[in-house]
């Protein structure tokens, strides 16, 4: 049992373990004079070993360490849900930018398209000025026919007067021969 006492007063750092083992053999459940007498024995020599003797705490009432505690409890509880919402905070805020960029190049596109439809449609507009329409094409053709037409007429009367003059001139030769 000594040598048990040696160990744990050098494992422990002295007075706790004699304090300890003074409360188990308070607690034992024997009722024999033997060991009421050791118990005797061991508390009188334990504090001539040398415990020191620790000052009386006042002790906490239980109202004011409840409060405590709960002040305690709600600004760690606040502190944590007010750093998970800075989190969903930060997580929202730059989903929500980066949607902004990504609505931001698709306007930019569809801002150039537009562009590029203005401009093709000014060029068809300019086109449909220039080129001829159907109706035009029509009477075109039409002015081409009496053109072709009043040129054959007159080639045919070119020929015939030729004609007719080649045919004086024969008669012409004829008689002089």
């Amino acid at each position: 049992m000594q040598a048990f006492i040696r160990i744990s007063y050098l494992l422990s750092g002295g007075s706790k373990l004699l304090n300890f083992r003074g409360q188990l053999m308070k607690r034992s459940f024997t009722s024999t004079s033997i060991a009421r007498d050791a118990t005797a024995q061991e508390s009188s020599s334990s504090t001539k070993i040398g415990t020191s003797v620790q000052p009386t705490r006042k002790p906490i009432g239980g109202f004011r360490g409840g409060l405590i505690g709960f002040l305690v409890g709600l600004t760690v509880a606040g502190g944590a849900g007010y750093h998970y919402l800075f989190d969903e905070y930060n997580t929202a805020s730059k989903l929500l930018l980066s949607s902004v960029e990504e609505l931001q190049k698709s306007t930019n596109k569809v801002r150039d398209y537009t562009q590029k439809i203005e401009r093709i449609e000014l060029e068809l507009k300019a086109l449909q000025m220039s080129a001829a329409t159907i109706d035009q094409i029509k009477e075109l053709r039409s002015e081409v026919r009496q053109l072709y037409d009043s040129l054959h007429i007159e080639d045919l009367e070119l020929k015939a007067r030729i004609n007719g003059i080649e045919q004086d001139v024969q008669a012409g030769i004829k008689k002089v021969k």
